[in-house]
């Protein structure tokens, strides 16, 4: 289930960027720990989540992996691939995985893993704003197609999720 928790909007002309707020929020009847080993192995991303181009280790952090940053790039429908950094900044396992980004997103992204009615709840908090002067021009419908990109690229996750867990993922 995708929910938009806020709607992007355009700050002051001096900051020039947008920022948007999405919140995707999936259940699974597969256990936490399954769950939890597949998002936390971020480099085989690739293998199972259309969309993601690329997963690439920068550098490796701490034993826990905070520290360690992830070249990633994300492409759906729109002929653009957005690559950011995410640098680790908080892991719990079986619980949290946290980065804050930077390149063409700059701003935190969040998974929570929280058990619910005998199986997982998986939550995907977004806060960035875009990072290029050319992605905060003014267009009117320029979050519309942010938006829509982002439902496709976390459908898509859901999919490849729901295929590598061998469980229903909704």
């Amino acid at each position: 289930m995708y929910k938009n928790i806020t709607k992007p909007a355009l700050k002051n002309a001096d900051e020039a960027a947008a920022d948007y707020r999405f919140q995707t929020v999936w259940w699974t009847p597969a256990a936490i720990e399954k769950v939890w080993e597949i998002l936390a192995h971020y480099s085989a991303w690739t293998t199972w989540w259309r969309g993601i181009r690329k997963v690439e280790v920068l550098r490796q952090g701490d034993e826990s992996g905070v520290g360690t940053v992830l070249r990633q790039g994300w492409r759906s429908w729109m002929p653009y691939t957005l690559v950011f950094d995410l640098e680790m900044i908080r892991l719990e396992s079986k619980h949290l995985l946290e980065g804050r980004a930077s390149g063409d997103l700059v701003g935190v992204c969040k998974w929570t893993f929280n058990p619910v009615n005998g199986g997982t709840e998986i939550r995907f908090d977004v806060n960035v704003r875009t990072g290029r002067w050319w992605m905060n021009l003014p267009i009117p419908f320029a979050p519309r197609i942010v938006r829509a990109n982002f439902e496709t690229i976390m459908r898509w996750g859901r999919e490849g999720l729901e295929w590598k867990l061998g469980a229903p993922v909704t």
